[in-house]
Order: structure tokens, then sequence, then C-alpha cells
């Protein structure tokens, strides 16, 4: 018994040194792409946003009067970002990012209505969040994960480190890093509702990720709503009760879900639509801009050509860098090991399906690959059908669907090691290889956009 406790507490510190090492990885490559790479493609927009809230701080902002702002040199040692003009800014998301941003991030509005912004400060309260994010994640997989096994840990916690976009939004400022943190505090609520620990603390988790999720982006909320209620379902199906609603702790998850269906009815009822886009806001200034291509100037296009525009944006977007460099955009579509990032996304829809074929009342599976599908299905109908109306598709980026890396690799990595019982050999020869593609990969595109700024 003693030598068990021993190997335990050895097994133990050996995970920590994995997740570690795994956490330096994501941090280290933060800033590379904070030093090198220097903000994401839409960085400035998302600043717009930023500048307006701490002029004009609200829940409910008026999405007509929020304007863009250019960069304008340095000032005091602070970055100033002058008022453009006559535009108005496609950001429509939730504010609660952005009001986040404005009293944390030090913004100086001056009298003129320009404004002063330290943006590494902001850089770095953003690299904080996204870190946090991986930090709990990692945390979960530690605890939750049965296998002691170092590569399967390892496996789930480079899964997530060596995704190439997630770093680089991670050091930029954007509402994905929110996001991804209220993600997977949603999913640590699901974790616990796997364990039937159907208390007060569970319910918590999974109205606040919910909520800041939901207040922060609308693909994450979309993304939980679609996990729990595939996890209602099934679980009415499985204990033939309402034992998940019909509990006083849900009383914690109803207050959250209507703050944002509330939210999210104001906006429907102010402005035409869930989401508004500039051609809600102002349609005669809409057909001036980028986002909108007259129909003589457009190629012809049919399902089958935007099924292929669309895959391969998705392809690429999730295991590539990406961004306003034309380097970066050009190296994108090198796809150096570009489909392995693919595989925890695979394996769950494998382990969702095994689950349905062989009714082994299997919790998680499902509701994940319902989420991530799902909401990727309505992102490219909404694409497809907004098509003739703009003439616009770029949006077909998988950034979005990044935060589901989580659910994904601990699918992947609680559902498949038990398939591999006998072929023991095989598995870890399997694990090495794609372990070891992972983080060549990633560090591979990371050292050619870093190194070779010429190479595309």
């Amino acid at each position: 018994m003693e030598t068990h406790g021993v190997d335990s507490r050895k097994a133990g510190r050996s995970l920590l040194w994995i997740y570690g090492a795994a956490l330096l990885y994501f941090v280290l490559k933060q800033c590379c792409c904070l030093a090198f790479l220097r903000g994401f493609a839409d960085e400035g927009s998302h600043l717009s946003y930023v500048i307006n809230m701490a002029r004009f701080p609200s829940l409910l902002p008026d999405f007509r009067s929020l304007t863009f702002y250019n960069p304008g040199g340095v000032q005091d040692g602070l970055s100033l970002y002058t008022v453009y003009e006559g535009t108005i800014s496609n950001m429509t998301h939730p504010p609660l990012y952005y009001l986040l941003m404005a009293f944390l991030g030090g913004v100086r509005i001056l009298p003129d209505g320009n404004a002063l912004l330290d943006l590494n400060r902001l850089r770095v309260l953003n690299m904080a969040l996204s870190a946090s994010a991986v930090l709990l994640a990692y945390y979960l997989g530690y605890t939750r994960i049965k296998s002691r096994s170092p590569l399967t840990h390892a496996l789930y916690a480079f899964a997530i480190a060596t995704l190439p976009m997630l770093a680089y939004l991670g050091s930029s400022v954007n509402n994905d890093n929110l996001a991804f943190l209220a993600l997977v505090i949603f999913f640590a609520g699901l974790l616990r509702y796997e364990e039937d620990r159907l208390d007060w603390r569970t319910y918590t988790l999974i109205g606040l990720g919910f909520l800041v999720g939901g207040m922060t982006k609308l693909t994450t909320a979309l993304m939980c709503l679609l996990m729990l209620g595939t996890v209602l379902v099934l679980d009415i199906i499985r204990t033939k009760s309402l034992r998940l609603v019909m509990n006083r702790a849900f009383l914690i998850v109803l207050p959250c879900i209507l703050l944002f269906l509330a939210y999210e009815i104001w906006v429907r009822r102010t402005y035409g639509s869930w989401q508004p886009s500039l051609y809600n806001l102002d349609p005669e200034y809409f057909y001036k801009t980028e986002f909108y291509t007259p129909p003589e100037k457009r190629l012809p296009l049919t399902l089958g050509m935007y099924v292929r525009r669309f895959t391969e944006g998705m392809g690429h977007t999730w295991s590539s860098f990406y961004g306003e460099s034309p380097t970066l955009n050009g190296q994108m579509h090198n796809g150096v090991f570009g489909i392995v990032y693919w595989i925890p996304v695979l394996l769950t829809v494998f382990a969702a399906i095994c689950g349905l074929v062989r009714k082994n009342r299997d919790r998680l599976a499902l509701p994940v690959t319902v989420g991530f599908l799902g909401a990727m299905a309505y992102h490219f109908y909404s694409n497809w059908s907004g098509y003739p109306v703009s003439g616009y598709l770029g949006a077909c980026q998988a950034r979005y669907y990044l935060a589901m890396i989580v659910p994904l690799a601990y699918i992947m990595c609680t559902r498949i090691p038990p398939l591999f019982e006998r072929r023991k050999t095989i598995a870890r020869v399997l694990a090495v290889l794609l372990l070891a593609a992972w983080i060549a990969g990633d560090g591979l595109k990371l050292l050619i956009y870093v190194a070779i700024p010429g190479f595309a």
C-alpha cells in the first residue's frame, strides 16, 4: 500500500511537469506573437469598440453611434487613436468584453473625442485571459482525466497549447479571449454534471460561463445552448425525469439565461436582428463599405463552390496562423501538418457516434459534437443566405470555435484510450507521432512567420 502511494505521488508530479511545460509553451508562444506578429487582423476594430465603451459605457450600446478610430502616432508614451468621422463600426458584439477592457485597460479619452491607449497593457490583459482559460483547462484535465498515463495527459495538454491560432488571438485585443475563458468555465460545470454533482457549484459554473460567454460573443452563446440543450434531452431520456431543471440549484442558471435573452430581445426589437449588420444599422452607409460587393462585380457562386470556400477557410484558419500580413495569409495555404489539428474534432465525432450506436449513455461526447458542429452549420447557413445581399464571404473563419478545443481534447483523451486496451503499443506509437506532429507543425509555422518574413 505504501509503495502504491509513492508511485501515485510520482505520477502526480510527472503530470504537473507535463501541464507546467505545456502552459509555459503556450505563454512563450503568446509572447512571440506579441513581439513579432503584433495583433490580429481586426484588432483595430476591437480597439475602436473599447474606445467607444470608454466614452459611452453601456450594457445596451447604441450601435449606430459607434465609430471607427484610426491610429495616429504616439502621445505621452501612449498610442493615439483619432475619430474616423463618418464611419459606423461593424462590431456589434455584446459589450461585456469591451466594457471590461475599457475599465481595466487604462483608456484615456481626450477632450476632442480622441483616445490614448496603452496597447501593451491591453494585449497583456488579453494574454492573461487566454492563459487563465488554459490554466483552468489543465486543472480540469489533471483532476478529471482518470488515466494516469503521462502520454494521455500530454495529448490533452498539447492539443490545446499547440493549436496555432489560439495563442495568436490570445496576444491580441479580441473578444474571443474572454469567450474562451467563459466556455471553459461552462465546460467545468458540465464535467461536474457528468459526475452527478447536481449542486449549486455545478449550476453556478454553467450559468456564469453561459452569461459571460453570451454577453461576449453570440457564437459562444450558441455553442453553450446547443451543448446544454443536448445534455438536457439526453438526461431526460436516460432518467425519464426533469431532474436537471426541477432542481433548486437550477434557479442559478435561469436568471443567467433570462438576462441574456432580455439583451437579445432588446437588440432584435431595436435593430431587427439578433446581431445587427451594417445593413441593419445604415443601409446607405453599408453599400459604400468593403462588406458589400455590387452584383455585377461578383463572381458566380454555386453551392458546391461555397462549400469548398467555407471548408478551406475553416481548415486553414483552425490549423494555421492568419492575420493582416500578406505573408501570414499566403503561408496559411501551405498547411504544414494542417490535418493533425482536426484530429480532436474527428475523434470526438467518432466517440459521439459510438455512444449512439452502442447506447452506452455517454453524457458529454454527443453534446460537445452538437455544440461544435451545430454552431458551424448555423455559421454556414447564415453566410450562404447572406451572400445574395452583401456578396461578402470574409467570415469563413474557424477562430469563433477555437475555445471548443478544450472539450474536444477532453473527449478525445477520455473516450478513445479505452478502445486501445488490447493494443497499447500501437496506441503509444500513434500518440507519440500525433504529439510530435502537433508540436513540430506549430513550432515550424511560427518559426517561418517570425524568422523568414519574405517566405510567402
